[in-house]
């Protein structure tokens, strides 16, 4: 039951910090992409399983709430939480650059693959646009990633759950 309510609360602040991040506290059109950090932290700390049940649940939320090409979010954030949870108990978590390195990987695969998926299934009025928030989108993932560790382990302590795959 415990990891339930934590699994429904994670989820929710994820949504909730991703979506008013971006409505309210973007720069020039530029705001982080918080889930991506979210899903590192959680196929890091918790596995793959986790990583991308909650990668899935995330990208499926995104592409019901936007216009983008649908699935594209559920695939490229399934596939990211997977993989980063391939890293589980093989990279040091708690290190700042281990975290901010995963991040920065993750966020250019991010934009790598939804401009291939566009380039291949989108169409000429959802096209993918490449302009300055594309390449400064990942450094700025990047910057915010210990934060997101450091919220992502203040929660799991509060629930008093340890590191494992579940």
């Amino acid at each position: 039951m415990q990891s339930i309510v934590l699994s429904v609360f994670l989820y929710l602040v994820g949504i909730v910090i991703q979506f008013s991040w971006s409505q309210y506290f973007s720069y020039a059109g530029i705001a982080p992409n918080v889930i991506i950090s979210f899903i590192m932290f959680l196929g890091l700390v918790r596995g793959s399983m986790t990583g991308l049940l909650f990668g899935f649940a995330w990208g499926i939320s995104w592409d019901v709430l936007s216009i983008d090409l649908f699935g594209s979010h559920a695939l490229l954030f399934t596939s990211m939480g997977y993989f980063a949870g391939m890293l589980n108990r093989k990279w040091n978590e708690s290190k700042v650059v281990n975290q901010m390195l995963v991040t920065l990987v993750a966020s250019l695969f991010f934009w790598l693959g939804m401009y291939s998926l566009f380039h291949v299934f989108g169409t000429d009025d959802t096209g993918f646009a490449v302009n300055y928030s594309t390449f400064i989108q990942p450094f700025y993932n990047m910057l915010i990633a210990p934060a997101i560790f450091f919220i992502g382990k203040k929660i799991l302590s509060v629930f008093a759950i340890r590191h494992r795959e579940y």
